[in-house]
């Protein structure tokens, strides 16, 4: 028998002649202007921010979007989201977020403001003990 094997997978020869695109991934250390408070989530799953939507020179009637980056909701202004910002200066954050960061009602969270960046934080107690290295219970 003359015939050798033939493996099942060839991967696929690489193209060097496309260049490769790289992501900067290093936190950013231009950021001066971070602004911390702390709020209670109300049971429509609204946050009072009055002090720094006002930094974020952010209005009601504006409307945000919430999104999970790793343990943290981040806010930002976005035209095309049906959640806006009331009256009172409350950011909502959206139930199946609440959910998979473990936020219910009446619970504080930090809030990191950064300006510069035009981007509201929520950090659930449960990502801050994790970053102290304190157990949950």
């Amino acid at each position: 028998m003359t015939e050798r094997p033939t493996p099942l997978f060839s991967p696929p020869e690489p193209d060097l002649s496309t260049p490769l695109i790289t992501v900067d991934t290093r936190p950013r250390t231009d950021l001066t202007d971070l602004l911390l408070a702390t709020a209670a989530i109300d049971h429509s799953g609204r946050i009072p921010a009055r002090r720094l939507l006002r930094a974020l020179d952010w209005h009601p009637d504006q409307t945000t979007t919430a999104q999970l980056r790793d343990q943290t909701i981040t806010i930002r202004l976005d035209a095309h989201s049906p959640h806006r910002i009331d009256s009172r200066h409350h950011v909502f954050i959206p139930a199946g977020l609440r959910d998979l960061t473990g936020i219910r009602t009446g619970d504080t969270v930090a809030l990191l403001g950064a300006p510069q960046l035009q981007l509201l934080a929520v950090y659930p107690v449960r990502a801050l003990t994790t970053l102290l290295g304190t157990p949950v219970d």
